[in-house]
């Protein structure tokens, strides 16, 4: 059986009760017009949706501690300025090659 919402009177206003299975899930607050408690309703139905599960019960991820990060971050950086001289150096053997090739066109 399918949850289902119930709109209820409560002393002096309206509440809504999501019920399954003859258990109460969840129940409002008490709103003055029978009106703003079906409002309450599709407002409620909007953020469950997509509302994510958080489990507050599991310990916190640990991070990495600053010094593992110093060293990958360093490490990093040696492949970048390493990766730099490459391109730096198949650059200037291009330059070279395009010179060799314009002094062979003009002889």
């Amino acid at each position: 059986m399918a949850a289902k919402f119930e709109v209820v009177q409560s002393g002096n206003g309206y509440r809504w009760v999501l019920t399954s299975q003859g258990r109460t899930l969840a129940t409002s607050e008490v709103f003055s017009r029978r009106g703003l408690a079906e409002k309450a309703i599709v407002s409620f139905r909007m953020a469950a949706v997509n509302a994510p599960v958080v489990d507050t019960t599991l310990p916190a991820a640990r991070t990495t501690s600053g010094k593992v990060a110093r060293a990958t971050g360093r490490t990093l950086a040696k492949a970048v300025v390493k990766g730099g001289r490459a391109v730096e150096k198949v650059e200037k053997t291009a330059a070279k090659a395009a010179k060799r090739a314009v002094k062979k066109v003009r002889a």
